[in-house]
């Protein structure tokens, strides 16, 4: 064997090697599934999409009456509403080598919601969303896109660039465009890409939910809570009243809630007024408890931006003399572990929204009380800030405390401590919730979320 024809030979093995290592490597995972939702591989063969399933390169996710949250590797976050088929059409990620940086979807059909990860922030050329009528590029981003007669795209923070035959059009944050075919230039609109041209918006349009469903007779539905007296309610988020925006965050409080048909929380009484049905951002419950977010609304009377909420109907302080000689998963008198369920996106005073939050919490049930213990990880503004509180107590079933507050990556000045609060729910504390808020992140601003735990 001649030297050349070797060297052509180790070439093309190579190559075909690289191209099995990116078809295998995992692009995203399902942290959240309602409903009957699908995928087809590359291979053809057809699976259910499962919570914490994986994704990779080809694969096709149709969400038939369901709803998806797919976090891909990058940090990306991608929400597939009801009747809506995505396509991964080509993922690479290797963190901090913007070279090796590829990703390119396709939406077939129906709506989605994404919050862009690291893949085109530095070249803008890697990322790209295409669907028969246009094609989405971004400038590092967070937008909406729905097919119905056309394609709508909205932005809500960044800017994107919608093209097709007809021309470019540039969509910055707050703004619109609508393109009915592929040769009509996208042009601006003030309906929003959540919603209908054709009908009058439902509430809500883009909200997603997630956690634990029980199969019934004709599907899988969402286990909204009933709205009614005795909840506790738990809020962080920023007072826009006074210029700049200045972040608060409440102990939790009980009175009656009101919950909309997907499970968000719509409005609070107690002396607090809130009013966020149009302006839901996000929501999830698992039917014991629910946390989101609202673009906007009021609390106490004052108009709010990015509220952050924790809701359930709390655990009564009778239960708590069973859970300190309760033995939890072998763990000795008293103390439980609580799993991770998730969070609502962290936003800061500038506008900036993170993603990809996690957590841990344990908990030690004796002395009339609970001692609570919790981490967690707050990715935003190119930082991950790591909250710590060793010991929080209160009066049962709430918990308060300060926290310290650690960054790695692109950070700036944390300050020394964030304000958590919480709260146990249901009969025997099997969920806690909690919101933290934390000062001094650099450009950032005051920084603000809600995060959600499952004994």
């Amino acid at each position: 064997m001649t030297k050349t024809l070797l060297l052509l030979l180790v070439s093309a093995l190579s190559g075909l090697l690289a191209s099995e290592t990116v078809q295998a490597q995992t692009a995203a995972r399902a942290v959240f599934v309602n409903g009957a939702v699908m995928t087809t591989g590359a291979d053809g063969a057809q699976r259910p999409l499962l919570k914490n399933g994986e994704l990779r390169r080809g694969d096709l996710v149709v969400t038939n009456e369901g709803r998806v949250q797919l976090n891909f590797t990058d940090g990306g976050i991608v929400f597939l509403q009801p009747k809506s088929e995505f396509r991964i059409d080509e993922y690479s990620f290797v963190d901090a080598t913007p070279n090796k940086e590829l990703g390119i979807f396709s939406l077939l059909k129906g709506a989605l919601r994404t919050i862009t990860g690291k893949i085109g922030r530095t070249e803008k050329r890697a990322y790209r969303m295409d669907t028969v009528v246009a094609t989405i590029g971004i400038r590092g981003t967070e937008y909406s896109a729905r097919l119905d007669n056309g394609l709508t795209a909205s932005t809500a923070a960044g800017e994107i660039e919608v093209c097709n035959n007809g021309g470019c059009t540039i969509v910055r944050k707050g703004e619109s465009v609508f393109a009915p075919d592929s040769n009509s230039k996208p042009g601006y609109t003030n309906v929003q890409a959540g919603q209908s041209p054709a009908a009058p918006p439902p509430t809500n349009v883009n909200l997603f939910v997630g956690g634990d469903l029980t199969t019934a007779t004709g599907g899988i539905p969402i286990p909204t809570l009933p709205s009614g007296p005795g909840y506790s309610v738990v809020y962080a988020g920023f007072d826009v009243s006074i210029p700049p925006p200045l972040e608060f965050t409440l102990p939790a409080v009980t009175g009656t809630a009101t919950f909309d048909q997907a499970g968000g929380l719509s409005s609070f009484d107690r002396g607090t007024s809130v009013d966020a049905a149009t302006a839901q951002a996000e929501a999830m419950t698992d039917g014991t408890i629910a946390w989101g977010r609202w673009a906007g609304g009021t609390v106490d009377g004052l108009p709010v931006a990015n509220t952050h909420y924790v809701v359930g109907l709390p655990t009564p302080a009778s239960a708590l003399a069973g859970l300190e000689t309760t033995n939890f998963q072998g763990l000795g008198p008293g103390k439980a572990v609580y799993n991770f369920m998730g969070a609502t996106q962290p936003t800061a005073a500038n506008g900036t929204i993170g993603g990809g939050v996690s957590g841990s919490l344990t908990v030690q049930f004796a002395g009339g009380t609970a001692n609570v213990a919790t981490l967690l990880n707050v990715p935003i503004g190119g930082g991950t800030y790591a909250i710590t509180n060793s010991g929080m107590t209160g009066t049962f079933p709430a918990f308060s405390a300060g926290a310290t507050v650690a960054c790695s990556g692109n950070c700036g000045s944390a300050g020394t401590t964030a304000q958590i609060n919480g709260s146990f729910f249901g009969s025997n504390a099997a969920r806690a919730g909690l919101t933290y808020t934390f000062t001094g992140a650099g450009a950032l601003g005051g920084v603000t979320g809600a995060a959600a735990f499952a004994r």
